[in-house]
C-alpha cells in the first residue's frame, strides 16, 4: 500500500472514529433518560432514535436544515478538522479496537477450520502478534501525506445509525469497505514480515468490517466505566468540537443546546457512556439467547421491512429501561417453533408492558417483521389505516409487483391475504411474523357484520404468524393461542423489582430520597414493587416523579397504590392547586377535548375550538404534562401517552368531581363540525 494511501486510510479511520464517538454523546445525552440523570440534565427525552434526534437538532438550526444535510454537514467538519488528527487518544482508541477484533479473530472456531482445511502454519499465533502491535503501528502511520479534501462517504443510512442511541443500530455502522480493511491487513503484516493465505484475510476482513463500530464503542465505554482515565479527554474534546460547529451552523437556543451544553466535563462524559454500558449489560445478558433464537427464524441478510416514523416513535419510546420478560419471549419462540402458522395473542391489564413486550420483540428480530401499533391517542384505530400499513410493508419488503395498492385494499382483508400468500411462497423456509399491539384499541364501528378485528384472516398460509395483543376483553379473532401475562405474577414481580433496581442505581435524586428518609434500597424496591402491583405504568410515572423532585414532600408509605391510585392523587393535586372551581371546570374541559381527538392536537387549536385562552390552556397542558404524549414539531402537538389514562378520565366518578359534562363536549364537537379532529377520516 503505497504511502498515500495509508495516511488517507488512517484519515477516514479516524474520521469515523471521531464521527462515531461524538454520534454516541450526542444521541445519549438526549436520548436516554438514564444517563441525562447521571450528568445531571434536567428534563425527559426529547428526541427518540437516530432519525429524530437528526430531526430535532436540525429542526432547531436557524436555517431549518434536513437532517441529512446536518448530518452530512457535521461530518465533513468533524472529519476534516486538524485537531481530530492530533488527537492521540482518538487514534490509539481506533488502534485498540482494531487490536480487540484480531486478537477475537485469532481465537475464532471459523479462523482454525480454514487453516485445518488448507493446512496453513498457525495463523491465528501471527494474528495474536499483530493485535499486541497494533496500537504502537496505528500510532506510527504518518498522515502528513494525506488528502484531507477527500470526504467519508458515510451514506446517509449510515449517518441514521451513528446518531442513535439504539446500541443495535450503532453496531451495524460500515464505515470502510472490507477491500479497505484487507489491503491494510496486508500491508500490516508485510511490514512485520508476515503473509497470509487470501481465505484468511477475506475472513478477518470481513470482520474488521463488521465489528470495528462495535469494538471501539466497547472500548470508550470499557474505559468510562473504570472512570475515564485514557479517553475522557478526547471524548470531551469532540463533544467541545461538535457544539461548536453545530453553533456555527446555527444552534443558538432551545431544549437542545441546554441538554448538550449540560455535558460539560470529563466525568460527565464518563457518566454518559459509562452508565449506558450498565444498562446495555443488563438487557444483552437477559435477552441475548432470546435474540439469536428469533433470528434464525427471519433472513437477517435482507434489508428490514420499512416501518413508518410513528412505529418508531412507539419502539424507541416504549423499549427505553426495557427489563427483563424474557419468559414471554420464551413462549413466543416456542410457538413459531411448533406450530407451521397461526396467531399468538398477548393478554395483560393496562399498563403492565404489552407495547413494550410488541416494541421490544421488532428490535430482537431485527425489524424483519410486519409492525402495527394501534393507538387512540394517536388516531391510529382504524382497519384501512392498518390494512394500507401491513400490504405497504410487505410489496416494498418483499419487492412484490404492485405499483400502488389496489382500490379495494383496505376495504377488507382480501388484498392482505392475497400478498400474505405471495409471501409465503418466497420465504424459503423463514417465518414472516407481524407484530400487531392493542387490539382493543381498534374502533371497529365500521367493520362488517361477523368479521375479525382489523379483518384479520381466518386462514393463514404456511410460516405466516401473527403476535398480537390487547387486554382481556372478548374481540373477534381467528381461531388463536393466549398468553395469559397476568397468570405469571412471580416471574413479572422480578421483573418489576429489577426494574425498579436499576432505575434507582442510574438516578441520584432516587438515591437522595431513599437516604433522607433512612430506608435500605431493598427496602425501597420491594415497597415499590408491592404498591405498582406489577404494573410498568405506574412505575415509569412514579419514579419519575421521585426523580424529578415532585414527591419530596411524600413518604414511602405515602406513596400511591396501583396505576388507578397514581391518578387520583395526581387528580386530588390538581384540585388543591386550583380553588376556582369554575376555573378549573374550563381548564378541565381541554383535557377532555384531548381524550376526543383522533391525532395529535396543537394548544392553539384546542384554544380556538374550546373557545378559551391560549395561556390558561397550556397551563392544564402543563399539569397534566407526564400523561400526555408531546411531539418535537414546533409549536409542539399534543395527545393522551397511555389509554388507561383515557379511561380514567371516562370513569364516572372522576367525570363528576370534574363538573364537566361529556354530552355538551360531544355536541360542541358535533355543532363545530371539525372533522379533521374528530371525524371518522
Amino acid at each position: 500500500m503505497p504511502l498515500m494511501d495509508l495516511a488517507n486510510f488512517k484519515t477516514r479511520v479516524i474520521g469515523c472514529s471521531a464521527v462515531m464517538a461524538i454520534g454516541q454523546v450526542i444521541s445519549n445525552a438526549i436520548a436516554n433518560p438514564a444517563t441525562q440523570a447521571a450528568a445531571g440534565i434536567i428534563g425527559g427525552p426529547i428526541a427518540l432514535g437516530g432519525v429524530s434526534i437528526l430531526a430535532a437538532i436540525a429542526g432547531s438550526i436557524a436555517e431549518t436544515m434536513a437532517a441529512d444535510e446536518l448530518a452530512n454537514r457535521m461530518t465533513e467538519r468533524l472529519s476534516k478538522n486538524p485537531r481530530i488528527l492530533d488527537n492521540h487518544d482518538l487514534i490509539k482508541a481506533a488502534g485498540e479496537a482494531i487490536g480487540y477484533i484480531l486478537r477475537e479473530v485469532a481465537k475464532s472456531d471459523r479462523l482454525i477450520a480454514i487453516a485445518e482445511t488448507k493446512n496453513l502454519p498457525y495463523p491465528e499465533t501471527a494474528l495474536s502478534q499483530l493485535a499486541e502491535k497494533t496500537p504502537e503501528y496505528w500510532l506510527d502511520i504518518n498522515t502528513n501525506t494525506a488528502d484531507l479534501s477527500r470526504g467519508l462517504n458515510i451514506s446517509e443510512d449510515q449517518l441514521t445509525k451513528i446518531f442513535s442511541a439504539d446500541a443495535e443500530e450503532f453496531d451495524r455502522v460500515t464505515g470502510l469497505t472490507t477491500a479497505d480493511w484487507a489491503t491494510f491487513l496486508n500491508e500490516f503484516a508485510r511490514r512485520e514480515g508476515k503473509s497470509f493465505d487470501a481465505e484468511i484475510v477475506e475472513f478477518v476482513a470481513d470482520k474488521l468490517y463488521a465489528t470495528f463500530p462495535k469494538a471501539y464503542r466497547q472500548v470508550l465505554k470499557l474505559d468510562a466505566a473504570k472512570g475515564g482515565e485514557k479517553f475522557a479527554e478526547m471524548l470531551l474534546n469532540l463533544h467541545q468540537i461538535a457544539l461548536a460547529e453545530l453553533k456555527d451552523l446555527g444552534l443558538q437556543n432551545g431544549e437542545i443546546l441546554q441538554k448538550l451544553e449540560a455535558v460539560a466535563t470529563g466525568q460527565q462524559i464518563c457518566q454518559v457512556m459509562g452508565k449506558l454500558e450498565s444498562i446495555e449489560i443488563g438487557i444483552r445478558s437477559d435477552l441475548g439467547q432470546i435474540k439469536t433464537s428469533l433470528e434464525r427464524f427471519v433472513d437477517t441478510s435482507a434489508p428490514r421491512l420499512p416501518l413508518p416514523y410513528e412505529c418508531e416513535t412507539i419502539i424507541q419510546d416504549r423499549t427505553q429501561d426495557f427489563t427483563g420478560r424474557q419468559f414471554v419471549f420464551e413462549s413466543i419462540i416456542e410457538f413459531l417453533q411448533k406450530n407451521p402458522k397461526g396467531y399468538f395473542v398477548l393478554e395483560a391489564d393496562p399498563g403492565v408492558g404489552k407495547s413494550s413486550i410488541m416494541a421490544k420483540l421488532v428490535l430482537l428480530m431485527k425489524r424483519r417483521c410486519v409492525v402495527h401499533f394501534n393507538s387512540q391517542s394517536q388516531g391510529t384505530v382504524k382497519a384501512k389505516q392498518f390494512l394500507e400499513n401491513a400490504c405497504t410493508q410487505l410489496i416494498q419488503g418483499f419487492k412484490l409487483d404492485y405499483p400502488k395498492l389496489p382500490e379495494n385494499a383496505t376495504t377488507d382483508g382480501n388484498f392482505l391475504s392475497r400478498l400474505l400468500g405471495e409471501v409465503s411462497a418466497k420465504l424459503g423456509g423463514k417465518k414472516l411474523v407481524c407484530v400487531v399491539d392493542a387490539l382493543d384499541e381498534v374502533d371497529r364501528s365500521d367493520h362488517g357484520r361477523g368479521s375479525n378485528v382489523l379483518y384479520l384472516p381466518d386462514a393463514l398460509p404456511d410460516n405466516v404468524y401473527f403476535i398480537v395483543s390487547k387486554r382481556p376483553e372478548s374481540l373477534p379473532l381467528p381461531n388463536h393461542q393466549v398468553f395469559d401475562l397476568m397468570q405469571y405474577s412471580a416471574e413479572s414481580l422480578a421483573d418489576v423489582k429489577l426494574y425498579i433496581d436499576k432505575r434507582t442505581s442510574n438516578s441520584a435524586s432516587i438515591q437522595n430520597w431513599i437516604n433522607r428518609q433512612n430506608l435500605q434500597r431493598e427496602q425501597f424496591v420491594a415497597a415499590v414493587a408491592e404498591k405498582s402491583q406489577n404494573n410498568f405504568m405506574y412505575l415509569r410515572y412514579v419514579l419519575n416523579d421521585i426523580d424529578s423532585g415532585k414527591y419530596s414532600d411524600v413518604n414511602l408509605q405515602d406513596l400511591p397504590r396501583e396505576l388507578e391510585g397514581y391518578y387520583d392523587k395526581h387528580w386530588a393535586r390538581m384540585e388543591m392547586a386550583v380553588k376556582d372551581k369554575e376555573l378549573r371546570r374550563r381548564k378541565l374541559k381541554v383535557i377532555y377535548l384531548l381524550t376526543k381527538t383522533r391525532k395529535p392536537v396543537s394548544c392553539d387549536i384546542l384554544a380556538d375550538f374550546a373557545e378559551e385562552d391560549a395561556l390558561d390552556l397550556q397551563e392544564v397542558l402543563d399539569d397534566w404534562e407526564q400523561f400526555l404524549r408531546r411531539s418535537s414539531d414546533t409549536p409542539p402537538d399534543y395527545s393522551i401517552y397511555h389509554a388507561s389514562f383515557q379511561r380514567f378520565l371516562h370513569r364516572k366518578d372522576v367525570v363528576q368531581r370534574a363538573g364537566v359534562s361529556l354530552r355538551d363536549i360531544e355536541t360542541a364537537i358535533s355543532d363545530n363540525l371539525w372533522e379533521d379532529l374528530y371525524g371518522d377520516g
